[in-house]
């Protein structure tokens, strides 16, 4: 079976300080715009117990979910979060396929920037990348860049000047603490190596890598997401 590229993803793990917040993104293709997503807990999918929908709960005690199809991603938020609250969970798309992630909660230390590790984009077609940062980088600038080290990487976009730069274009959202990067009409010379950044003055930039990988044609879906996202599980 051959369809279009389909791929589903987010972080792979987050560590958060007792007390603290987060905003999970998780990414979906374009096809699933109008589907139903919903975060579960639990080590199994096939047993996970769903917190929030983004039909019905949205909301949940300190638990939150929010779509944004035209940036074809959903975030979750989690607040005063515990060290009881440490634990696997599942970004899910109804019925097409689900992402495990482990959330980790601990008394000092929380990692400052983060995003999803590696996507796969067919040639031609667009990616919209969430990366995630701490609470104290809210005022911070942020910047988009290519290259092997990210404190040598060429920058491309900044949330100060230039947001946008050919097909690309930066969205700063301090408010849930990530800013996305969109990336339209990718080709195959676009593969390489990215960095979310902030900027900190005085001090070497914080940031995290991410690999884009973009493909020239049509593939095994069941082939392509066990070898990019050996997480996802793909119900049929």
């Amino acid at each position: 079976m051959f369809q279009e590229l389909i791929t589903m993803s987010s972080v792979r793990r987050v560590t958060v300080q007792s007390g603290g917040s987060v905003t999970i993104p998780c990414l979906y293709e374009d096809i699933y715009k109008n589907h139903v997503k919903y975060w579960c807990r639990g080590s199994d999918w096939r047993s996970c117990t769903t917190i929030v929908r983004t039909d019905s709960p949205q909301k949940k005690g300190d638990v939150s979910i929010r779509d944004d199809p035209e940036q074809r991603f959903f975030t979750v938020t989690m607040n005063n979060l515990r060290t009881g609250d440490s634990g696997y969970y599942w970004c899910s798309v109804e019925i097409i396929c689900i992402y495990k992630l482990y959330l980790a909660v601990v008394p000092t230390g929380a990692d400052s920037v983060s995003s999803v590790r590696r996507v796969t984009v067919q040639s031609g077609g667009s990616v919209t990348i969430p990366c995630l940062y701490e609470d104290r980088y809210k005022n911070h600038m942020k910047y988009w860049c290519k290259g092997d080290d990210g404190q040598s990487c060429t920058s491309i976009v900044r949330t100060d000047f230039p947001q946008k730069k050919g097909d690309v274009s930066i969205r700063d959202d301090p408010e849930q603490q990530v800013f996305t990067v969109t990336m339209n009409n990718l080709k195959i010379e676009d593969n390489d190596t990215y960095w979310c950044r902030v900027e900190i003055s005085g001090h070497s930039d914080d940031g995290e890598w991410v690999t884009l990988s973009v493909s020239d044609g049509k593939m095994s879906v069941v082939h392509l997401l066990h070898q990019v996202y050996p997480s996802i599980v793909c119900i049929h």
